[in-house]
This record gives structure tokens, sequence and C-alpha cells, in this order.
């Protein structure tokens, strides 16, 4: 094989594993079932890819032990990968369980994969240890037009940030649209 003919070989394989890549996204966007999450958002900017919304939300943080505990599994380490049980709410959806396998999550509910990055270990009142998974999904950064990602970060008078996102059978999840008050403020575009 000639050397312009092993060039022509790596271009084409590069090109489609980034077609790969943008088809795997739009494959998530299409055909994921549709949920809305509450977003915090912070740090809205990046010095190499302009302005973005780091988002926040409460599905980040999942209690493993108290009141406001979770079902499912309760042994996990850092960089774990977990499935949490997802239910669509009119003020957005929440978290239900959190597991180590997709297959302990009832049919009927949404399933989300994702890691764990960290685990919290604090004391409760009474004594008794508590713990936080501090769990990553892929969907904690937003790009947004250049000059707008502090309104993100600071809204205006009481304005609530909160994401549309779709979550395929695979688990995964993708950003559709972020929204102020309910209302579609950016969409996710091809292009």
């Amino acid at each position: 094989m000639r050397l312009w003919q092993k060039l022509a070989l790596l271009c084409t394989l590069q090109l489609l594993a980034l077609a790969a890549m943008v088809a795997d996204k739009q494959w998530t966007l299409q055909t994921g079932t549709t949920v809305v999450l509450p977003t915090l958002p912070v740090d809205p900017r990046s010095l190499f890819m302009g302005d973005y919304a780091r988002l926040n939300y409460a599905i980040n943080r999942l209690e493993l032990d108290g009141e406001q505990a979770l079902g499912g599994d309760k042994d996990f380490k850092p960089h774990d990968r977990v499935w949490v049980a997802i239910q669509p709410q009119p003020d957005g959806a929440r978290a239900l369980s959190v597991h180590h396998q997709r297959s302990a999550i009832p049919a009927g509910q949404l399933a989300l994969a994702g890691e764990v990055q960290y685990i919290d270990t604090r004391q409760a009142r009474n004594g008794a240890t508590l713990h936080t998974l501090q769990v990553r999904y892929g969907i904690e950064q937003y790009f947004v037009p250049e000059g707008t990602g502090r309104q993100i970060e600071q809204p205006q008078d009481g304005e609530k940030v909160s994401v549309r996102v779709a979550i395929d059978q695979r688990g995964k999840a993708g950003i559709l649209a972020l929204l102020l008050d309910g209302r579609e403020r950016y969409r996710e575009t091809l292009f």
C-alpha cells in the first residue's frame, strides 16, 4: 500500500469515528424518553471553550442513609458504574433508587446510567453514619452563546433553571434544551 493510500485510509477512519460520535449523540436525543431535571447551575466560563453552564441536579447527590434515603444498593466505591431509577414528576424528575445492575430497576421506571465520583460520609445528630453518593451522568455542562453564561448562573428575580433531557434505552442521557421558568431558552441542534 502506498503512502497516499495509507493517509487516505487514516483520514477516512477518523471521519467515520467522528460521524459515529455524532450519530450516537443524535440517537440518544431522538429516541430517548424526555424528562425535565431542575438544576443548580455554577461556574459559567471556560477560558478555552467559551461560556458554559456547569449544572448540578438534585439527582447528582443520592442519599443512601437517613430520612431521605433511596432504595436499592448501599455499598458503592468511587468510579463504580451505577443505575439510577428515575421517575418523571410535574415539577421535575426525581431519583427513586440506585443500583449496581440495570436489571434491578423495576419495569416501567427509567434507568439512568452514571458514575460515582465520590462518597460523602457524615455523622447524624443521633450518631448514625450517613452516606451520600455524588454521581456524574455526563449532562453536567451545557455550552451557551458567548456572553450568556452568567444569565444561567445567576437567574434574575427567582427564575428557575431546568434542563430537558432524553434518556435512551442504554441509560445514556443527552441535553435537549435549557429552560428558564419552564420556557425554552436554548435548544440542542445538530449543527
